[in-house]
């Protein structure tokens, strides 16, 4: 069931067409723009954004999204930033922000959809760009970290370009998906924990586990290294 209300036809896989005068640069300074626009609307703080599949395909990739969104919510000081899409998005914005709210704390998130989309029913969704193709390179620029569960296209496009601009993503690889695709068997940084790392491929590892060690990466990559 969707829970965001799109006043115009639009779905996640739109394409984005280039027009003949819109050379790279050009649009290159758009999502920029387009960014610059996102962040002055966000709390200040922390950013995490969540990407990933816009349906839950694992046994339990949805238990292990509500069980880490309840887990980081724990976070004062953490803003969470998804697409606003079903899935991985608003199922980690559901738990997030109801854990942020039985805990009377400000719910800091954040969703981004292209302008026209109406609002999800928790947190702030926030206009980025005129389609998906614009909302998918504006996600990839307004993180400190990002943690990727399942995912498919649409989640390879926002993680390309998170790991151009420098962001560590973090990839639930049990989930398969292209978290799985992209968990590599070493740690992208120093500061991350090989045994947590290896967690997040652990088919076997139980969820609490799991939660434990991106929780662990989490606080090395924004909190330890500062």
């Amino acid at each position: 069931m969707i829970r965001c209300r799109f006043h115009k036809n639009l779905n996640a896989s739109d394409g984005f067409v280039v027009r003949p005068d819109e050379s790279e640069r050009t649009m290159n300074d758009h999502y920029e723009t387009e960014t610059n626009a996102v962040l002055r609307q966000i709390s200040p703080g922390p950013r995490l954004v969540v990407i990933g599949s816009t349906k839950f395909w694992g046994a339990d990739s949805g238990r292990i999204c509500e069980a880490i969104a309840m887990d980081l919510a724990s976070m004062d000081d953490l803003v969470a930033v998804t697409g606003g899409m079903d899935g991985v998005g608003l199922t980690f914005g559901q738990y997030f922000a109801a854990t942020r709210i039985k805990s009377a704390k400000p719910e800091k998130l954040f969703h981004l959809l292209p302008r026209g989309s109406g609002p999800c029913e928790s947190g702030v969704t926030i206009g980025a760009g005129f389609d998906f193709q614009d909302r998918r390179e504006v996600l990839g620029r307004i993180g400190q970290i990002y943690l990727m569960i399942e995912g498919g296209p649409g989640t390879e496009h926002e993680a390309e370009v998170a790991v151009l601009k420098g962001f560590p993503v973090i990839p639930v690889a049990r989930t398969g998906g292209h978290a799985g695709a992209f968990h590599r068997p070493e740690p992208p940084s120093p500061g991350i924990p090989e045994e947590h790392w290896r967690t997040l491929a652990d088919a076997g590892a139980p969820i609490e586990i799991v939660v434990e060690s991106v929780r662990s990466i989490v606080r090395s990559i924004l909190y330890d290294r500062n």
